[in-house]
């Protein structure tokens, strides 16, 4: 087993311990992945337990900076932006590393291009030539397809789906259920609103909701 130290506490760090369970009943010791705890500001008001245990408060930010042999790190929170803010600060320390954890059920082609740090949920499916940058996050049932690339640190909700050639920013927010055309991109620090549709180009630093989904503010 290699061991893996968890970032953050919420809803998004328990749902990935939960997959990470997961994944471990379905692969030989070699491969999975032994939870050694979490790191966040504070302890959760209650123990975090996925099914299979209570997962351990480890400290605050100082475990991992202090760390003086190699430590196996994955970022489990939602926010872009946040998620930066974190890796920025543990790049201090060099013997942090960030394995790409891919868990049950993904689909995911041979040629298929991953930074560092991703996160790509169950049940993701990841085709041909997609090329994602460092610390993307993936969460449950997004489809990908063919030449598709996502931008350091962008975050995909539930069940968004990116037909071919879709290009996405960096610290993007795609809301759950977002659906993009064929050969559309969508700039830097975009937000989209759940179940929105993409039919055009989206420029960078806005939010942008509906169907089809159009830019209702901006974000900087």
């Amino acid at each position: 087993m290699q061991s893996l130290v968890l970032v953050g506490s919420g809803g998004c760090m328990q749902e990935l311990l939960w997959q990470i369970m997961e994944y471990n009943k379905r692969n030989s010791a070699d491969r999975a992945w032994n939870v050694l705890g979490y790191v966040d500001t504070e302890p959760a008001p209650k123990g975090i337990n996925a099914g299979g245990g209570v997962c351990l408060y480890l400290g605050n930010d100082e475990f991992l900076l202090n760390a003086a042999s190699t430590v196996n790190v994955a970022i489990c929170v939602g926010s872009a932006q946040l998620r930066e803010k974190l890796v920025t600060k543990y790049k201090q320390n060099l013997n942090i590393k960030y394995p790409n954890l891919i868990l049950s059920d993904v689909k995911m082609c041979d040629n298929v291009q991953l930074g560092e740090g991703c996160i790509i949920s169950m049940d993701c499916v990841l085709s041909t030539e997609v090329c994602l940058g460092n610390f993307v996050f993936l969460n449950m049932g997004v489809t990908l397809c063919h030449q598709g690339k996502v931008g350091d640190f962008t975050t995909l909700s539930p069940y968004a789906k990116m037909a071919g050639n879709v290009t996405i920013g960096r610290r993007c927010d795609i809301g759950m259920g977002t659906m993009v055309i064929q050969g559309k991109t969508i700039g830097d620090d975009v937000v989209t609103g759940a179940g929105s549709v993409v039919v055009t180009d989206i420029v960078s630093n806005c939010t942008a909701v509906g169907v089809p989904a159009k830019k209702i503010m901006n974000n900087k």
